[in-house]
């Protein structure tokens, strides 16, 4: 059975990168470049469920908070990449209610399994958590 994801990217050749390596793990990303596309996927009357969004909170010139707010009043769950060096935007995206936020570096390496890890654990937004923490504080 594919799982649908949506993901708020600019860069179209990281989207294509996203597509590409999730497809193979039977994940069928949508991306979209603004917020209005993210807000007219997230509303859609489709079969097309998603089961996971994924912000890039270092496009400039979209409003992934929005984003991130909207996914999450539709009771998704949200994984945010972005600067490792950029504490305020990761700070503000958990703020926002996302339910991880990674740096760009472990986005990619580990697209894959991090992906999988939000698919399986349950939605607790009481432990939004970062690359940055020790293992044993998540």
């Amino acid at each position: 059975m594919t799982i649908h994801v949506l993901a708020l990217e600019k860069d179209l050749f990281f989207s294509v990168k996203m597509r590409d390596t999730l497809r193979h793990y039977d994940i069928e990303v949508k991306t979209v470049r603004n917020l209005p596309a993210f807000e007219e996927s997230l509303g859609a009357k489709d079969d097309q469920k998603f089961a996971l969004v994924i912000v890039n909170i270092a496009t400039m010139g979209v409003d992934w908070e929005t984003a991130i707010r909207k996914a999450r009043s539709a009771s998704l769950q949200v994984l945010a990449f972005g600067s490792h060096m950029d504490l305020q935007a990761r700070s503000k995206a958990l703020e926002a209610g996302a339910r991880r936020v990674v740096a760009n570096s472990k986005f990619t390496s580990d697209m894959p399994a991090l992906v999988q890890r939000m698919l399986d654990e349950p939605d607790d937004t009481s432990l939004n958590e970062t690359e940055s923490k020790p293992e044993s504080a998540v």
